[in-house]
C-alpha cells in the first residue's frame, strides 16, 4: 500500500483539487484508493461529496473510533472526513506522531493507495502525515511565493526524515494554474526545475494549466476528469496521473 501526502506550506498551491483528481483517476483505473482530510476546513471533503459529521478523522486520531468505521464510500475513491473538530484535538504523550501510521496499519489490505491532504501549517497532523507516507507530491503554483514556499517545505521533509521517516521520497514537484501565455511564469518553471535538483527529486513534465473549470467542478462537488474530460485541466491531470502511476 502506498501512502502518499500532498504538502506545500503554502495556501492555493492545489493539494486538495489534486487529491480529488489523483483518487478519481486511479479509481477509474481499477486501484482501490482511500483519500483522508486532514485539514479541519474539509475541503476535501466537501468536494468529494461526503458527509462531515460523526465518523471523521477527529476520533480515529483520538482512538475513539476504528479507522475502518470512518470510511465514506464514493464511486470516485473512499474517503475519511475532517471537520472543525479536527482543529481541537489534543495529541500528546510520546508516540504522537505515530497515530496515524498505527491507525493505518488496519486498512492496509483494503487498499492500493492512499492519499493525505495536509494543512499548509507545520503541525502534529503535518507530522502524522510525513511520519505515515512512502512518499510525497509537493503542488506548487508557479509563481515565485511558491517557490520560495517550497524551500521552506524542503526543510520541513528533511526535519522529517531526520527525526520520523528516513525513507520518506518525494516523487515530484507538480506545478499548477501554469499560464503557457505568461513569460515570466515560464522562467520561474525553470527555477522551479534547479530547486527539485537541489532536492534530488524532479517537476513533473506534467502541468496543470490555469483553468476556471476546476472552481465550477468543485462547485459542483465533481472532480475535474468527470466534469469535463476533455477540459485542458483535466488532459493535464490525467497525463500527470499516468506519469503518477509510472513512478516507482
Amino acid at each position: 500500500m502506498k501512502i502518499i501526502s500532498l504538502v506545500s506550506r503554502k495556501g492555493g498551491a492545489g493539494k486538495t483539487t489534486t487529491a480529488q483528481a489523483i483518487a478519481a483517476g486511479f479509481t477509474a483505473k481499477g486501484y482501490r484508493v482511500l483519500a483522508i482530510d486532514l485539514d479541519g476546513q474539509g475541503s476535501l471533503t466537501h468536494i468529494m461529496n461526503a458527509a462531515n459529521a460523526g465518523q471523521t478523522i477527529a476520533p480515529v486520531l483520538a482512538g475513539q473510533l476504528n479507522i475502518k468505521n470512518a470510511v465514506q464510500h464514493t464511486g470516485k475513491g473512499d474517503i475519511i472526513a475532517a471537520n472543525a473538530s479536527l482543529d481541537n484535538i489534543e495529541i500528546t504523550g510520546n508516540g504522537r506522531e505515530l497515530l496515524l501510521k498505527k491507525a493505518l496499519e488496519l486498512v492496509r489490505a483494503d487498499y492500493d493507495l492512499v492519499l493525505l491532504d495536509t494543512v499548509a501549517a507545520f503541525d502534529i497532523l503535518t507530522l502524522n502525515a510525513l511520519t505515515a507516507s512512502t512518499g510525497l507530491i509537493l503542488p506548487a503554483q508557479c509563481d515565485i511565493l511558491s517557490l520560495n514556499a517550497l524551500k521552506n517545505t524542503y526543510d520541513l521533509i528533511q526535519s522529517a526524515r531526520e527525526n520520523v521517516n528516513a525513507d520518506l521520497k518525494i516523487y515530484g514537484v507538480l506545478l499548477t494554474r501554469v499560464s503557457s501565455k505568461n513569460k515570466t511564469a515560464m522562467q520561474i518553471a525553470d527555477l522551479f526545475k534547479q530547486a527539485a535538483m537541489t532536492m534530488n527529486t524532479r517537476v513533473f513534465n506534467s502541468q496543470i494549466r490555469e483553468s476556471a473549470t476546476v472552481r465550477t467542478a468543485q462547485a459542483l462537488q465533481l472532480d475535474i476528469l468527470s466534469y469535463r474530460p476533455k477540459s485542458n485541466a483535466a488532459r493535464d491531470y490525467q497525463a500527470f496521473i499516468n506519469e503518477l502511476m509510472e513512478s516507482d
